[in-house]
């Protein structure tokens, strides 16, 4: 495990260049022992590990790698940042000036030319033997993939040989340029712990860690279960190759992505056109409503005035009676008062009294039967009212259905714009086949909803023509029962009419 030479609490980033200086004056104080040989130096910091043996060139790229390692321990890292200071600084003053240039930071070789096995591919060999449990495969992959989890590895396959036994794994990258750059971090990490491909062919390799490296052309074409994995899964390609790649799929994109535009353009002019027409539709709509509203007020206002004069004349009628009710009257009384006062002849004055007495009898009568009209006309003024309320809640139905009629009508242009562009964009993901099923069911649920709309406005139309047919009918109904006349003989006339003469 890596410690530090003292027990003391973790320090943070901003500390890390304090403390690098700290550890830097102990090492060139000796306080902290470096070099036990003429050509063998160790790390203070890191005496836990298996590996303690190094020469200078491999102690400095040790000291280099952790403490760039942005994932360790601020205080590990400040610690062999120091150890790399010191080794650069005092031990490199004392070697020849031929190993001096060989103490170099790790440059990985030019990539493009060399082929690399794609996806992305690490390799790892020599599994230590509680991974190496043919019955816990998947397990051991698990562990495997979270040991390597810095380097966001996407799948672990730990390979079996002929003979059923485990002795190396096959770690994927993302097949993108993030996972290569994880591929080249994870090779990179051996190389600097000296467990990379070159040291695993070396005869006198240590048998005592992991050995990693990125997939080549050597390994895919190899013989054994590494090379059959390898060409069962991926194909070979130089970075050239998947840069020409990749510059080909963003030109089709670039050329699918003007025609759609194009297509896109089409429909929106389309989509403006047929705003538009619906624009033009409304106008209509208002205009022919604010014609229907003024035919209706019109309406309105002559049934008032053909109930006004009604009722005008039922009043002036019924006065009459009253004045020719009043006469009959005086006249009896005069005659009375005459048959008094004077020895006229008692048959003719007799004749004249059944005669007013008629007269009387025929206005009783005409009182009553005016009476009797005068309910009868209440009743249908009643009646009238009525269906006139009737008449204009069902207009105001049919103005409002009329309305959502509009209205769903361009909920139904709006949805088969948008399903002619998904139409057009393609359904492949799961996510869009799903919205486009959604939207051509809300669509088909909005034609039902409009024609069972059309339908009932075409029965509120039949009821509303029908209903407007019996307003004239009533209204012919009270001329009839009320007919209006200026002559002075209306009550005889009125009387002939009903009977009373």
């Amino acid at each position: 495990m890596e410690h530090t030479s003292e027990e003391e609490s973790e320090i943070s980033d901003s500390e890390i260049d304090e403390h690098k200086d700290k550890i830097y004056a102990q090492l060139r104080s000796k306080k902290l022992k470096v070099q036990y040989g003429e050509k063998i130096f160790r790390c203070p910091f890191c005496l836990g590990k298996k590996k303690q043996d190094y020469n200078v060139k491999d102690l400095l790229q040790h000291a280099s790698g952790i403490g760039a390692a942005q994932k360790r321990k601020p205080r590990v890292r400040a610690a062999h940042l120091a150890l790399a200071e010191y080794v650069k600084n005092d031990l490199g003053s004392s070697l020849e000036p031929s190993l001096q240039l060989a103490i170099v930071e790790y440059k990985p070789p030019k990539i493009e030319e060399e082929k690399f096995v794609w996806p992305w591919m690490g390799i790892l060999v020599n599994l230590p033997a509680d991974l190496m449990d043919t019955n816990f495969v998947r397990e051991s992959e698990h562990m495997l993939k979270s040991q390597l989890s810095r380097f966001r590895p996407c799948e672990v396959t730990i390979l079996l040989d002929s003979k059923g036994q485990t002795d190396h794994s096959i770690i994927k990258f993302a097949e993108d340029w993030t996972g290569f750059k994880d591929a080249l971090a994870f090779e990179k990490h051996f190389i600097v712990e000296q467990y990379s491909k070159t040291d695993w062919n070396r005869r006198n390799c240590r048998m005592d860690d992991l050995y990693g490296w990125l997939a080549r052309s050597d390994d895919y074409n190899s013989h054994g279960t590494i090379g059959e994995h390898l060409r069962k899964i991926g194909v070979l390609k130089s970075i050239g190759d998947q840069e020409h790649e990749r510059t080909e799929r963003i030109a089709h994109f670039t050329r699918q992505m003007e025609e759609k535009n194009k297509h896109l353009q089409e429909l929106e002019l389309k989509n403006n056109q047929n705003a538009m027409k619906l624009d033009s539709m409304m106008k209509e709509k208002d205009r022919m409503v604010e014609e229907h509203n003024e035919k209706i007020r019109k309406m309105q206002e002559d049934a008032r005035r053909n109930s006004s004069k009604i009722v005008e004349d039922n009043q002036r009628l019924q006065q009459e009676l009253k004045t020719r009710r009043e006469q009959a009257i005086r006249r009896h009384k005069q005659l009375e008062e005459l048959a008094r006062k004077s020895n006229i002849d008692r048959a003719k004055v007799e004749a004249e009294k059944e005669k007013n007495a008629n007269e009387n009898v025929l206005l009783d009568l005409a009182t009553l039967k005016h009476q009797k009209a005068r309910e009868e006309l209440r009743q249908l003024l009643k009646k009238h009212e009525q269906e006139k309320e009737d008449a204009f809640r069902r207009q105001y139905k049919l103005e409002e259905d009329l309305t959502s009629k509009q209205n769903l009508e361009m909920e139904l242009a709006q949805l088969r714009g948008k399903l002619e562009v998904m139409k057009h964009m393609g359904a492949e993901a799961d996510t869009t086949s799903k919205e486009f099923d959604k939207v051509s069911e809300e669509l088909k649920e909005k034609d039902e909803q409009l024609e069972a709309m059309e339908s009932a406005n075409q029965a509120l139309i039949i009821v509303e023509r029908r209903t407007n047919d019996e307003l004239e009918q009533a209204k012919k109904e009270l001329i009839q029962i009320w007919p209006t006349t200026d002559t002075s003989n209306s009550i005889h006339y009125w009387c002939q009419k009903n009977g009373c003469a």
